[in-house]
């Protein structure tokens, strides 16, 4: 996890459907992030009260967090810190009108605010407005000092393959994949997109990638056992179907497996 400026927190962004992983963003922006105003002296007050709001937003005391991040905006309303992460807040509390507005005055205030664009793009995808969430997603990816392009590219790979456009995903995970060829997100997901278009040879390819840099999940099992059947190679189903049913055996896709026929 990377810091910047003076907050340490994340937070996981879970695309519905994603399967594998999520990804993890970081609130406010340092120098590598943008063009940040200077801050007044105002602004180490409310930078403070979103520090401490963070702080008991990861305990899960979410009603002092919320009064700690009202404060900052209370202090300082041009902060883009301060409304990014009421938005985080908003969004966890199922306030997605509140999110939104935030989410949306955060990069109004920080046109380069890339941490910002990707979770309200993320925000979108789950809403299920994918046209919005892949703009803001290629907004996050317009900085060219933002240090983690690959996040945003996984997350607007997952949301694309939610939205079934998977020629947008496929060019998404291709992307990351040039960059960082043992990524595990992308060899999984270039796995399960071959797969669903019938380019099975290519899909073991990926999943057996997968298998190289990264434990085994469920996930990668089931797809495993689908690509070989698929292929006609009964023993390495088999082997798949195996670990499956040992290492999962109270997964969803070891019930899938069961119904399928696999022992």
């Amino acid at each position: 996890m990377k810091i910047i400026t003076s907050l340490f927190f994340y937070i996981l962004i879970v695309l519905s459907g994603a399967g594998l992983v999520a990804c993890s963003t970081t609130t406010g922006g340092g120098d590598a992030e943008g063009e940040l105003r200077v801050a007044p002296e105002g602004d180490k007050l409310a930078a403070t009260n979103v520090k401490l709001g963070v702080g008991y937003m990861q305990k899960g005391s979410y009603e002092y967090a919320l009064a700690k991040f009202r404060r900052a905006i209370e202090i300082d309303s041009s902060y883009p810190d301060a409304h990014y992460a009421i938005a985080l807040l908003y969004d966890r509390l199922g306030r997605p009108e509140a999110a939104k507005e935030h989410f949306e005055k955060a990069i109004s205030l920080n046109p380069s605010y890339s941490d910002a664009y990707n979770a309200y793009a993320a925000f979108l995808c789950r809403k299920e407005d994918y046209e919005a969430a892949d703009a803001n997603f290629q907004k996050a990816l317009t900085n060219p000092l933002y240090r983690t392009p690959q996040l945003v590219l996984i997350n607007a790979g997952i949301c694309s393959v939610n939205a079934k456009n998977y020629d947008r995903a496929d060019g998404y995970f291709r992307k990351v994949l040039q960059a960082d060829s043992r990524q595990p997100v992308a060899l999984y997901q270039m796995a399960k997109l071959n797969y669903e278009s019938g380019r099975y040879l290519q899909a073991r390819a990926y999943i057996q990638r997968f298998s190289s840099v990264s434990r085994p999940t469920p996930q990668s099992l089931w797809l495993g056992v689908r690509i070989e059947r698929s292929l006609g190679d009964k023993g390495a189903a088999a082997s798949y179907a195996l670990t499956l049913r040992k290492q999962f055996p109270d997964s969803d896709e070891t019930r899938l497996l069961r119904e399928s026929g696999g022992r």
